[in-house]
């Protein structure tokens, strides 16, 4: 079963790659011969500051971000006995720096030529919309999320068996037994550090110049099939492509990617919340 998922995982990251690769062609030729459509700038997502060099940037990006789908098809099963022989301090600072580069590799491209704040929306957003977006977005997410657990998760048992848990909801369970501080980092960088760095690198850095280059619909599609793909959950594919969609949305409606990230802590906080109190 482990290889048929690791099968189906780096299918499905190939689709995403090829999609994109002829997606994009097709949108420019478009763009040529229907110059007054200009249907890439409609919404509230910037995207005239990105160029033809950030298609290499969000290359670079996802190469790394699917580095273990593209050699395992999936993330090695995480060994506690290991774990446990590296200090707590250690664990936080390779995930904090497994979130920090591919946001480094998105600033590389980015900082030289504008300003990723005002770009991105996080200058002098406007709170009570982000809020209320955010709320109203975490809504829809898990309500689409419970509608299509019902048609996937009897097929996903069918064939696959027993539920495989992700390595960081792993790692969540058994620290909470008996290691709180490792307990503590995790939640941190479940409910802060990822919702920042995922969303500044899929919403604000892929999404943006998807669109820039497409549209909004394939834009989203693509960003949060990929989104879902490199998680390296079978299981998990369609509630987080939900999430990357409805994110996507999120941040177009809002303008700010402030919204997206507020929904995407949120949403990672609840998680966490119920596998420490009730899992």
């Amino acid at each position: 079963m482990e290889s048929y998922s690791a099968n189906v995982l780096q299918d499905i990251l190939f689709l995403c790659f090829a999609s994109i690769a002829i997606a994009l062609p097709l949108y420019q030729y478009i763009r040529k011969t229907h110059p007054e459509l200009a249907w890439n700038y409609h919404g509230n997502v910037r995207t005239s500051s990105f160029t033809s060099l950030d298609l290499i940037g969000i290359f670079l990006a996802s190469f790394l971000l699917s580095s273990s789908v593209i050699l395992f098809g999936h993330t090695p099963e995480v060994d506690i006995d290991k774990l446990n022989s590296i200090s707590n301090i250690s664990k936080f600072m390779m995930g904090l720096f497994s979130q920090a580069i591919p946001v480094g590799i998105a600033c590389l491209f980015l900082a030289p030529r504008m300003n990723v704040f005002e770009v991105f929306g996080l200058v002098s957003p406007r709170i009570g919309r982000i809020f209320l977006t955010s709320i109203i977005g975490l809504f829809v997410i898990y309500l689409f999320i419970g509608l299509s657990s019902l048609v996937t998760m009897p097929l996903l048992e069918k064939n696959l068996g027993a539920q495989e848990l992700q390595a960081p909801v792993q790692m969540i369970i058994e620290a909470k037994k008996n290691n709180p501080t490792l307990l503590i980092y995790l939640a941190i960088l479940t409910v802060i550090v990822a919702p920042i760095c995922e969303e500044f690198v899929f919403r604000g850095y892929i999404y943006g110049t998807l669109k820039r280059f497409s549209c909004r619909f394939f834009a989203a599609t693509a960003s949060a099939l990929f989104f879902a793909v490199v998680h390296t959950s079978l299981w998990s594919i369609v509630p987080l492509f939900i999430v990357g969609f409805i994110l996507a949305m999120i941040y177009e409606i809002s303008g700010s990617l402030w919204a997206s990230i507020l929904t995407h802590a949120l949403f990672n906080g609840v998680t966490t919340f119920f596998l420490i109190f009730f899992h």
